[in-house]
């Protein structure tokens, strides 16, 4: 009989990026990137797994804004031409390179990858949320949901109407997805303070994940620390996240991901190669963007790379995620004798670090699945769900206010760079919570700017673009994100209480930010 257990938790997540309006949105291509480069891996992954009767279990947070994403005809219609012209990419570097054995050896990889690629995707009929209810449904892999748009909900807790919008928006969006309630929850940046939980259980949410602080603090001290759940005064219970699998990972020291064969990240021929041969496949104004086809290992800390090996990187896949299965049976080992239960190592990461950031990821995945199978382990993988129903006692304490950000804390999403963006925010909050309280009895019309507004707000709040102003990348466009949805907000607040309500107007925005068909403003309503 195993001593413990393991839950790998994989948060998924995009921010809404859907540009109908504009021909080639760069930012959609962060969303095709995390399709082709972790999403499909994964279902690739997952397959394999099933075909050969190993036995496991993952749990995955995918959120709402990925879900509907996901689902979009208009979307996966785009990806289908970005996939098809990947391919002819990887073609013509066949050609380009068969002068230079290694890189040609890469390119053939890369080819026979991206073929691959669209394979899965016209198996799941375009669609890959038909992939991940399967899993659900099979029970190898539990699906999790997040709030609505993926605010950080402690820095929108001054409006609790707010709060609670936004979580019982991201629990109705699962349903309609999903089929079914979820039980747990990922809140966003795994950002908790006191109160939150009451709100997770009016909603039907069991549980969440959260930072290891949160446990480690929590008041009274829980007696096996991040080894075993609490739960909350509410009924809620919380898994926090272990900090040893996280350092192995995350860690910029020791973290697997820098190891030398791997695929190094900042040389993509899209910045490299002449602009004649490259300018199909990058952005159609001209503007040199990752393509996906990156040609070197990280080799060392200089400038000068040497060509990727894709062996000698599978060779290490193995190797790390043998030593990661190592250390959770020692952890386990030794965690098993002095608890009166059996003890439960969390490990929560971004999905998009395995695949995107880490290109060798999903094989790490594989093979640390694949290795926790096998007999001499002392530990299975398991899902909260699973664990909770076989672990019923769980002692009762209150978790600590934190995120899993810099510092523990909220500061990437509020400092002076943002803060800005939450007195916005909370004059719009304070406005719907007025009118939704104002209109109980709405004309279809109006029920339709209320909804809208809804959707607007939501978007606003998504914690993305504070967390992109702090770190200094994309910030004109998440300033804009920022700015058009509390304009568009604020023009149908008005439209609403002065009765000029334009429908032409109403129908762009609901055609353009279509998030959430079945969104009740009724939500913000004071109980």
């Amino acid at each position: 009989m195993k001593k413990g257990y393991v839950n790998f938790v994989l948060h998924s997540h995009m921010p809404f990026i859907r540009h109908p309006e504009i021909k080639d949105a760069l930012e959609e291509r962060w969303l095709f990137e995390a399709i082709s480069e972790c999403y499909i891996p994964l279902i690739e992954i997952y397959d394999n797994l099933l075909k050969d009767n190993i036995k496991f279990r993952m749990t995955m947070s995918i959120t709402p804004p990925l879900m509907s994403m996901l689902q979009d005809e208009y979307l996966n219609s785009r990806y289908l031409n970005y996939l098809k012209k990947t391919i002819e990419l990887s073609e013509k570097e066949i050609v380009r390179t068969k002068n230079n054995k290694d890189e040609n050896k890469v390119a053939l990889f890369y080819n026979e990858r991206a073929e691959n690629t669209l394979k899965i995707y016209e198996k799941y009929d375009y669609n890959l949320m038909n992939a991940f209810k399967k899993y659900d449904k099979l029970g190898c892999v539990e699906i999790i949901t997040c709030s609505a748009t993926h605010a950080l909900l402690p820095l929108i807790l001054v409006n609790r109407e707010a709060v609670k919008a936004q979580i019982a928006t991201g629990v109705q969006s699962y349903v309609d997805t999903m089929g079914h309630e979820p039980n747990g929850i990922w809140l966003p940046e795994c950002a908790y303070a006191y109160g939150i939980d009451s709100m997770l259980k009016e909603c039907g949410i069991k549980y969440f994940i959260s930072e290891s602080t949160a446990i480690n603090y929590a008041s009274p001290k829980p007696r096996y620390g991040t080894n075993a759940p609490i739960v909350t005064p509410s009924g809620v219970c919380a898994f926090g996240r272990d900090m040893d699998s996280s350092y192995q990972v995350w860690s910029d020291f020791m973290g697997y991901p820098g190891d030398f064969n791997y695929r190094e990240f900042y040389r993509d021929i899209g910045f490299e190669l002449p602009m004649d041969y490259i300018a199909p496949y990058i952005n159609e104004n001209g503007i040199r963007i990752d393509t996906g086809f990156k040609y070197y290992r990280i080799t060392g800390t200089g400038e000068n790379k040497e060509i990727y090996n894709r062996e000698n990187a599978m060779n290490k896949v193995w190797e790390h995620a043998s030593h990661f299965a190592s250390c959770r049976h020692e952890q386990i080992n030794a965690a098993s004798f002095s608890m009166d239960k059996p003890p439960i190592i969390t490990c929560p990461y971004d999905t998009e670090l395995y695949g995107h950031w880490w290109f060798e990821g999903p094989d790490f995945i594989n093979a640390f699945i694949r290795k926790s199978a096998e007999e001499w382990t002392e530990y299975e993988l398991i899902t909260p769900t699973e664990y909770l129903k076989q672990n019923p006692v769980v002692q009762c304490s209150s978790p600590s206010p934190s995120s899993w950000g810099e510092n523990g804390d909220y500061s990437v999403w509020i400092n002076p760079s943002n803060h800005w963006v939450y007195r916005d925010i909370h004059k719009c909050e304070e406005a719907m919570v007025r009118i939704a309280n104002t209109y109980t009895e709405p004309s279809d019309l109006q029920r339709r700017v209320l909804n809208q507004a809804s959707r607007e707000l939501m978007l606003a709040e998504a914690s993305d673009w504070s967390f992109i102003i702090k770190n200094n990348t994309t910030v004109d466009y998440a300033i804009k994100r920022i700015n058009t949805h509390i304009e568009r907000f604020m023009r149908l607040y008005e439209d609403i209480t002065k009765n000029t309500i334009e429908v032409s107007e109403l129908e762009k925005m609901e055609s353009t930010d279509n998030i959430f068909p079945k969104i009740n403003y009724k939500i913000y309503a004071n109980n």
